[in-house]
């Protein structure tokens, strides 16, 4: 962190990691909270088929499954993928911006051209991968949205998944930016 001219790619950086991180904890207390509010006995009693039953399968009876209220399958599953795409998403940026950071040091035994190259592979990775995350987050927080009428619990990752978004497009412009710009000084 010796260069202070790129002290806003140093911190939409930061920021991407700290939104990942958010949506890893929001989705993980969301997900325990839902989990302890619907986790009941099943009622054996209400699983009886009898003969005079115009519906003999029990995973539909009111009692039974099926009464586990707004946080079905669908809600656990989605709060298990704002899981999952914060971990990954903090994963990628922790490696691509400590790869990064440690490209900054000038080594005296590679030409300008070949730090540049290697600084571009990482980075078009680091692009690439953000605009995905930044893609499954919409994605998360457009079906988050439609979820959040059954369960107010389902706000926080909402919210989480409504700024990482951003932030990951941010930091995919930013790094293909700085690149450019680092490109055109190695022309000079």
């Amino acid at each position: 962190m010796q260069h202070t001219r790129h002290f806003r790619w140093k911190l939409i950086h930061i920021l991407s990691i700290l939104a990942h991180l958010g949506l890893v904890c929001a989705g993980s207390v969301s997900y325990v909270y839902n989990l302890g509010q619907n986790a009941r006995p099943l009622e054996w009693t209400s699983l009886k088929i009898s003969n005079a039953d115009p519906n003999p399968c029990p995973l539909t009876l009111m009692d039974g499954i099926g009464s586990w209220g707004a946080f079905d399958v669908a809600g656990r599953t989605l709060l298990m993928s704002c899981i999952f795409v914060g971990a990954l998403g903090l994963t990628i940026n922790v490696a691509a911006f400590g790869m990064l950071l440690s490209m900054e040091t000038h080594r005296v035994a590679l030409t300008e051209g070949q730090q540049h190259w290697r600084k571009q592979i990482i980075t078009v990775f680091a692009c690439v991968l953000n605009i995905f995350l930044a893609g499954a987050g919409v994605g998360m927080a457009g079906i988050l949205g439609t979820k959040i009428i059954e369960s107010k619990s389902m706000i926080m990752p909402l919210v989480w998944a409504s700024i990482q978004a951003p932030i990951a497009l941010s930091t995919a412009i930013f790094d293909a930016v700085k690149n450019y710009r680092e490109g055109q000084d190695l022309l000079d």
